[in-house]
């Protein structure tokens, strides 16, 4: 059995004082020294385990009837008892029988390992029944840890049983609770995103955020997890619709029950929010204690990385005087370091902004022009859809901390010799060429479809439907209204292919420097698809049209609508692929992510 924290020494956490009156079963149920089991007795206790798990009471019920001592025996391997198995596996009806035959004491019997019964439901099968009948039969229970020294509601929300563990932490007395279990209890609750439960334990105990809950001094308020639960990225009323049934008849009862869904859904993450909201407070109402003890640096740090913008504005107006030390430039360090937006436009707001980023550099003679310079992590990047993109980000970054710098300061060198402009170029040499590798690939194939396109519509253009007068050289249908978006379709997709080319050969023959990927690239992409978008539409238009004219004064109209159908299928692909690209060149391009008018502090 793996341990719950890979950071938690074994036993480290163990309290004696409840383990007073626990035993060990014996081998054959008496206390006498362990013996072999015989052929008979292994016979037996494998029957006894296997009804067990099988859930067959009646099968085992027998055999207890024909072996006195198999109740309190060991009957699997690590040590555990029929009540032990039966707990595991989480059948009620077995531990509800055994329970009748077993006294209260028994139940703070330890396995081999050193867990209890309730411990070991509380480890595998997470059923909240099988826990009430163990605490009602004996509520002491709940005060004895498991092998690594953890309480039995805390090994539940570690399993990601949380209605097991809610119910567990309601009748766990409050005395058990202060102190590393407590703080372990903490830990585990924000990671199940059980608010509630970490609330009204904060409430009731709010030094937990600073009581470490391993052995190397860790504490809740130094871990990422404080962070992530308040972050917009985690929860999120968005996508909603993906957790609603996937096939909803058209009926008024399935309409109103998904309307119900949905809007239970949105209540209980409006609750979530509102809950995570309450612990920020508090997180922010012991920031005090924590900067006294030294911790909310590192704290603060941890923020800045996860984008909680919130706890770093809120923490600085309680704690003012930590303007007088490193620590807010260390937070901009880690906000500049992780591309986190939201928390770097706080510098907006500092009356010495400039001062900041002008400040003692660090031991390699970075200023934060030269931070700014460094590429980001892969794993930042990453969350953006192409290398193009990648790159314009790194310049938006690059640009914003240049125009907080003064011109003096830009042009100094750090240790290595370097500029800030000059660190740039190198370290993004490689993401550059990646960055020109995909625009290119990207322009070249979308150069062939649209060229493909201007063929074929340069040829309807003088092959009209119907044909034309033999006397005056009009087209036979130029009356008729779909003649009229005929040509208007066909005008508009060779008009619009035409382009879309140009823009395409625009980017593949132009000077690929650090600059052009800024503006200049990102929108000719843009301007290309959106031709090639409007191009294959209007393709498709004049198709539909000729086959309407065509088809008008025919047996065959019925084949209209399914045409027009299967026409449609190829713009919904191409929305599906080329439109998410189209959508993040455009809001990367013309989209602001920093925004200046923030709030003027301290």
């Amino acid at each position: 059995m793996s341990t719950l924290g890979g950071d938690l020494e074994q036993n480290a956490l163990i309290d004696l004082d409840p383990l007073v009156g626990v035993h060990r079963p014996s081998p054959g149920g008496s206390s006498a020294r362990p013996h072999e089991d015989s052929g008979e007795e292994r016979a037996w206790k494998e029957d006894l385990c296997h009804a067990i798990c099988g859930n067959k009471w009646s099968d085992a019920k027998a055999i207890l009837d024909q072996n006195p001592n198999a109740l309190t025996s060991v009957v699997s391997h690590n040590g555990r008892t029929a009540l032990h198995v039966a707990a595991m596996i989480g059948h009620v009806t077995i531990v509800e029988e055994l329970l009748k035959l077993l006294p209260p004491q028994f139940l703070l019997t330890l396995d081999s390992d050193g867990n209890t019964a309730l411990v070991m439901a509380s480890w595998f099968s997470g059923n909240t029944e099988v826990a009430k009948c163990l605490v009602s039969k004996n509520s002491r229970v709940l005060e004895i840890p498991d092998m690594v020294g953890d309480l039995p509601v805390i090994v539940a929300f570690a399993k990601g049983y949380q209605e097991m563990g809610r119910y567990l932490y309601f009748v766990t007395p409050m005395e058990c609770l202060p102190g590393r279990w407590g703080s372990r209890l903490l830990l585990h609750c924000l990671h199940a995103q059980c608010f509630d439960i970490a609330l009204n334990l904060l409430q009731q105990c709010e030094e937990l955020l600073l009581v470490p809950f391993n052995n190397l001094g860790t504490t809740p308020i130094r871990l990422p997890v404080m962070f992530a639960w308040t972050s917009d990225k985690k929860i999120e009323v968005k996508g909603i619709k993906k957790n609603l049934p996937r096939q909803i008849k058209l009926t008024k009862r399935s309409m109103c029950d998904a309307y119900q869904c949905r809007s239970k859904k949105i209540q209980e993450l409006k609750l979530l929010h509102a809950q995570a909201d309450e612990l920020l407070l508090l997180v922010c109402k012991n920031a005090g204690k924590a900067y006294q003890k030294g911790v909310i640096k590192e704290a603060l740090c941890l923020a800045a990385k996860e984008g909680n913008v919130e706890f770093v504005f809120q923490v600085s107006k309680v704690i003012p005087e930590i303007f007088l030390d490193q620590t807010l430039l260390m937070c901009f360090d880690e906000a500049l370091h992780y591309r986190q937006a939201r928390v770097f436009n706080l510098i907006h707001g500092l009356r010495f902004k400039h001062g900041l980023v002008t400040t003692t550099p660090d031991h390699n003679g970075n200023y934060l022009m030269h931070k700014a310079a460094m590429k980001a992590p892969d794993h930042v990047l990453n969350r953006i859809y192409a290398p193009t993109l990648q790159m314009q980000r790194e310049l938006q970054w690059f640009k914003e901390v240049e125009s907080l710098t003064p011109p003096s300061y830009r042009i100094f060198r750090n240790k290595n010799g370097m500029t800030a402009e000059e660190l740039f170029r190198g370290s993004h040499g490689e993401l550059m060429k990646q960055g020109e590798k995909w625009i290119k690939t990207t322009a070249s194939s979308c150069s062939v479809v649209g060229t493909l396109i201007v063929t074929i519509m340069f040829a309807v253009a003088f092959t009209v439907p119907g044909g034309n007068d033999q006397n005056l050289g009009y087209p036979l249908f130029i009356k008729q209204p779909f003649f009229k978006v005929f040509i208007f379709s066909t005008i508009l997709s060779l008009l619009s292919s035409s382009t879309s080319v140009l823009m395409f050969l625009a980017i593949l023959t132009s000077q690929f420097s650090e600059e052009k990927f800024l503006k200049s690239l990102p929108t000719k992409l843009i301007l290309g698809l959106s031709f090639l978008f409007i191009s294959i539409v209007s393709m498709i238009v004049a198709f539909l049209c000729t086959i309407r004219l065509m088809l008008k004064h025919t047996n065959y109209s019925w084949g209209v609508l399914p045409i027009t159908i299967l026409a449609s299928v190829p713009i919904v692909l191409f929305v599906m692929s080329e439109f998410p690209l189209l959508l993040h060149t455009f809001v990367s391009t013309y989209g602001n992510i920093f925004d200046r008018k923030v709030e003027p502090w301290p």
